[in-house]
């Protein structure tokens, strides 16, 4: 069974350091307990924590245990030692602590050269204390690499050169009134497709190192201000032992962890040469994914040609010369309103265009707040959607994926909650906290995963703007830590021509060769972790209830798969490959052990109990207001989009949207200044016609009116 929690074991230290004095070991204790088997409508808050809680549990947990080591000078914890422990658990692996002093002899040499130990750090005030030798003794002949944490003005000249081969030979302090940048360099193997970026520091203060002219360290992350780059983060050799050193990035009084990480960039900057360092020392032996990949998802549109200012044919041509994949997020209502020849193009590029699911009506708001709208309504526009999807794909022959994408944004915990019952995979959205909830406290790692199964154990994905401005940081960070990338957009985005997402798409392709540009579903049956264990196997993470298992090796593998679930709604059935599998639910996580033959799949489906009997419910469309809207809808997404005027109408009506009492007024001044410019642009044809035609009889009887003119001049005099 796995355990509830993960400790930083005791161990001592006599044997690595020239001078004992006693000092007790310290323990760090990550406890995490069960959910409770609640009503799935009560506690949401609690619960919420909970789940994050047991992710970041999960996440470190180790049944084949992967250690860094940590050597301190005192038992209590720094801000770098914070630091570790938060990139420890986002790669899966344990953090021990040994305090300099404890007296029991040669338990740390041991611990050092365990094949379970990744990486060893010794924070700088604890380098007085440790015995060079022995410790670079321990180490030789394995790739366990070494890193120095902390280092401060205060720490002696001449153990900083001796611990980095003579490259650095102090540390100064740095400070800016104007905000500091880090600037991450080129070093082989960790900094990856981190390499060239650069990106907001944390802060206007720092520590930095003073390098020798001719010394061979290498700069992994300097910190740039108005005047100057200065190293933060390097890299040395110490008699064939790769030793990192790291400067304390937050001088006294300030609180790295503290500050505001709302998103993936300023959340990462928190904490990222120990990231890096992290990521380095583990390799697969931390939580890591298979591929990377992207996606590209267009808003609204049904399979007309064109749909306003997009393109289907045209934008297919795109996608094959840049390498990349567009989803539609189809709207129920219009099943039945597909032409054939853009049908035809979706079932012959089913490697370039894909269908998820985009509401129901798409009627404003139609998942907002239960005050304004009840859940039972809820549920049967949720129930209708499915419904109107099946006929789609009767009516077309084109699968669709069961991603939902709330219309405008996210809607609450509750309708999630029904969209894992109703065995959606995952919903995807600017946001993925629910609009009736915050973002868990206490979890500086959320930002860091565009995936969260905090609320009703359900995948809730981020996506973002294509549109966004330099996405640089975005995007290196993202690929750096396995994560997919979802971009979204509408028809308009391509008023500027066809090729406006190419940009995006090629810095995507040439940052991370390896990306896999697929349909949401296909994204989300991959969207899953893995690391490797002491037995050649696998543990995995995974998030949805449908997933797909790869083995990219030339052998059998045991994929071990651990899935947070609270058994709220009901689980039906598990299978692998269509055949019924044996499961475990124990203690709020689902446990499942499948073989997989070399260079082999296999789809694991785990559906919930529900009462959904899509043959019993109307996909009529009954509503004249839901009709009307529609209607209006694609005059202005089809025929305003092509005037400037009919442009500026459709900004009017957008920048009010969030005015729930405006709505109806701002959609009936769209729908009249949209027919008066239709109105305004028809007479206008018209006048220029039956002018055009005037001058062209005058053109064929020129004498006649030229004569007639002339006598009716004669006769008035």
């Amino acid at each position: 069974m796995i355990p509830n929690g993960v400790h930083a074991r005791r161990f001592s230290a006599i044997g690595l350091f020239d001078c004992a004095a006693e000092s007790t070991a310290f323990d760090t204790l990550l406890t995490g307990a069960a959910p409770d088997r609640v009503d799935a409508r009560r506690r949401r808050g609690l619960r919420a924590t909970c789940a994050s809680c047991f992710l970041i549990l999960m996440l470190s947990v180790c049944c084949y245990a992967s250690d860094v080591l940590l050597i301190r000078s005192t038992e209590t914890a720094s801000p770098e030692q914070r630091q570790l422990e938060l990139a420890t658990q986002f790669y899966g692996v344990n953090l021990k602590v040994i305090t300099a002093g404890d007296r029991n002899y040669g338990s740390p040499l041991r611990a050092v050269r365990e094949n379970t130990t990744l990486g060893v750090a010794i924070q700088a005030d604890a380098l007085a204390s440790i015995n060079q030798d022995k410790l670079l003794g321990a180490l030789r002949g394995r790739s366990t690499p070494l890193l120095i944490l902390g280092v401060t003005p205060e720490t002696r000249s001449n153990l900083l050169s001796a611990w980095s081969s003579g490259a650095a030979v102090g540390a100064q302090p740095l400070e800016s009134p104007l905000p500091l940048h880090y600037v991450v360099g080129r070093v082989a193997g960790i900094t990856q497709q981190l390499t060239d970026l650069e990106i907001p520091f944390p802060g206007n203060n720092t520590v930095y190192f003073s390098l020798t002219g001719g010394g061979t360290a290498q700069e992994i992350i300097s910190v740039r201000n108005d005047r100057k780059f200065v190293p933060v983060f390097i890299e040395a050799d110490l008699h064939g032992q790769k030793v990192f050193l790291l400067s304390r990035t937050h001088l006294a009084g300030s609180n790295a962890v503290a500050a505001a990480t709302d998103t993936i960039e300023t959340a990462f900057a928190e904490i990222a040469p120990m990231m890096m360092f992290i990521k380095y020392a583990a390799g697969e032996r931390g939580w890591h994914t298979l591929h990377h990949y992207a996606n590209l998802t267009i808003d609204d549109p049904w399979l007309r040609e064109p749909y306003g200012d997009l393109s289907y044919q045209s934008l297919l041509t795109e996608m094959e010369k840049h390498d990349f994949h567009t989803t539609i997020a189809f709207i129920p209502w219009n099943y039945d309103r597909s032409e054939a020849e853009t049908v035809s193009l979706f079932r012959n590029h089913a490697d370039r265009f894909s269908i998820c699911v985009h509401g129901d009506n798409h009627d404003h708001k139609e998942f907002e707040d239960l005050a304004s709208k009840p859940l039972n309504a809820q549920m049967t526009a949720l129930q209708q959607s499915l419904a109107r999807m099946e006929k789609f794909h009767a009516l077309t022959g084109i699968p669709y994926d069961n991603v939902f994408v709330f219309p405008h944004s996210i809607g609450t915990e509750s309708i999630l909650e029904e969209l894992k019952t109703y065995n959606f995979l995952a919903t995807v959205n600017s946001s993925n906290v629910p609009m009736d909830r915050v973002r868990p406290p206490g979890t500086p790692l959320f930002a860091l995963r565009p995936v969260t199964l905090s609320f009703a154990d359900f995948p809730s994905i981020s996506r973002y703007p294509a549109t966004m401005q330099n996405p640089n940081g975005f995007l290196g960070i993202n690929e750096f830590l396995d994560n997919p990338l979802f971009f979204y957009t509408h028809h308009d985005f391509f008023a500027s021509g066809i090729d406006a997402f190419d940009g995006m798409a090629d810095r995507v392709n040439k940052l991370e060769p390896d990306t896999q540009w697929r349909g949401l579903g296909d994204i989300v049956k991959h969207l899953y972790l893995v690391r490797l264990r002491d037995d050649f196997n696998y543990d995995v993470l995974t998030f949805s209830n449908s997933f797909d298992l790869d083995n990219t090796s030339e052998h059998s593998l045991t994929f071990n798969i651990q899935k947070q679930e609270s058994g709220s709604p009901a689980i039906a059935s598990v299978s692998v490959n269509g055949q019924d599998y044996p499961v475990e639910l124990r203690e709020g996580y689902l446990a499942i052990r499948v073989s997989v033959p070399a260079r082999g799949i296999r789809s694991v489906v785990i559906q919930y109990k529900n009462d959904l009997v899509l043959a019993s419910i109307s996909t009529s469309k009954d509503s004249l207001r839901v009709d009307l809207l529609r209607e209006v809808s694609d005059f202005r997404d089809i025929t305003l989009s092509k005037y400037r005027l009919g442009r500026a109408l459709t900004d009017y009506y957008y920048k009010g949207y969030d005015d729930k009492h405006g709505t109806t007024a701002r959609l009936l001044i769209l729908a009249c200044g949209g027919i008066i410019l239709v109105l305004f642009v028809v007479g206008g044809s018209w006048g220029l016609w039956a002018t055009a035609k005037r001058k062209k009889a005058a053109a064929v009887t020129p004498d006649i009116l030229r004569n007639a003119k002339i006598a009716g001049v004669a006769q008035q005099k």
